[in-house]
């Protein structure tokens, strides 16, 4: 009995070590994935909202029921950094694109809130793919490298997200841009 006596305080006394050694282990793995998560966040270039520019002409078209029509006035408001230099050979273009996405629309879309928002983000969204597409081949290099570091982050953002969606800041209408917010100066369906 003597010897099982001898081997149980030695037992005791490794299991106190045992649990300092894994929670101190634990701890440091923490702190270095919550140092390494809080650099990401600083590498992130703070996108801002620059000008707004109206669209001179005013969009009258049917929607999709074929009845009924939509009228309506905009604006787009670009991101700060975005250089306007090929915005007005672009113009009919984005007037195409809004005349497309608009008689596409019917009445009960818009009807609602949620769907005037669903509106304006599927607006940004065509239109920024259009300028994206036909911008000038020094300007599609550089931002070649944007959208490579942004695939990046969508992806980790995906990943981290249930649904996998970029988030969109309050009140915009695209996380990205060129173009932030659509704007409807005047909107009437009838």
């Amino acid at each position: 009995m003597s010897e099982k006596a001898a081997d149980e305080p030695k037992k005791k006394g490794k299991l106190p070590v045992v649990l300092i050694l894994a929670i101190v282990l634990g701890a440091g793995g923490f702190f270095g994935m919550k140092m390494r998560g809080g650099d990401a966040k600083k590498e992130e270039p703070k996108i801002e909202l620059g000008p707004i520019v109206e669209i001179k002409d005013e969009f009258l078209t049917n929607m999709a029921d074929r009845t009924s029509y939509v009228r309506t006035k905009i604006s787009l408001q670009f991101r700060k950094d975005f250089k306007a230099e090929h915005l007005e050979e672009e113009m009919a273009a984005i007037q195409d694109v809004i005349n497309m996405q608009l008689q596409a629309t019917s009445p009960k879309d818009v009807s609602t809130p949620a769907g005037m928002r669903h509106l304006k983000e599927s607006l940004a969204t065509s239109i920024n793919k259009l300028l994206k597409e036909n911008e000038p081949k020094e300007e599609k290099d550089k931002d070649k490298e944007k959208d490579e570091d942004s695939k990046k982050k969508k992806k980790k953002k995906s990943e981290d997200d249930e649904d996998g969606e970029v988030e969109i800041p309050e009140g915009w209408d695209s996380a990205e841009g060129p173009v932030l917010k659509v704007l409807f100066v005047s909107f009437a369906t009838q």
